[in-house]
């Protein structure tokens, strides 16, 4: 199936990986179809790209790809919406918004993606954890990823090192 976008030309799409948001994003409750695009970069950017207009799209990222942890609990009601009954299935996008200083992109992770894998239904909910904020500073949380991981790594180092002597 081809569709017509104004980032990517006509591209050729596989139905089966259309998602389903039965009620959009919050305040595109009309689109209702998208597809995920993985950059050719490498990157951990994504777009959600609108199947029914080509014009809308928009930039994720899981968030565990720039933050160390994100603790984030799907009610039974919003599981039961896309009929997600195992974890593993779920799959976690939040929305990036890229200013004209791409250094200054943020993430709402008050407003998560979640997309059941095993049925391609997705559905935007609301976060009820306090410390999320529709605008966090993504290169600012991957700078605190990667002192946490250094952290774990020179403590499982240091453990090693005790554990030869």
């Amino acid at each position: 199936m081809k569709i017509s976008t104004s980032r990517f030309g006509k591209i050729e799409i596989v139905k089966d990986e259309i998602i389903t948001f039965a009620e959009g994003l919050l305040g595109f409750g009309e689109y209702h179809q998208y597809v995920i695009l993985n950059a050719d970069d490498g990157s951990p950017f994504r777009w959600l790209q609108c199947v029914d207009d080509g014009n809308l799209a928009f930039v994720i990222i899981e968030p565990l790809s720039f933050m160390f942890e994100y603790d984030i609990e799907i009610s039974d009601s919003d599981a039961g919406f896309i009929t997600l009954e195992r974890a593993e299935d779920a799959v976690l996008y939040v929305i990036v918004s890229i200013p004209a200083n791409p250094s200054d992109m943020t993430a709402n992770l008050q407003g998560p993606l979640v997309i059941n894998a095993a049925n391609r239904k997705g559905r935007q909910i609301i976060s009820s954890n306090s410390r999320h904020s529709v605008k966090v500073r993504i290169l600012d949380e991957m700078e605190k990823r990667a002192a946490k991981l250094k952290e774990v790594q020179d403590s499982l180092d240091s453990k090693l090192e005790e554990d030869e002597s």
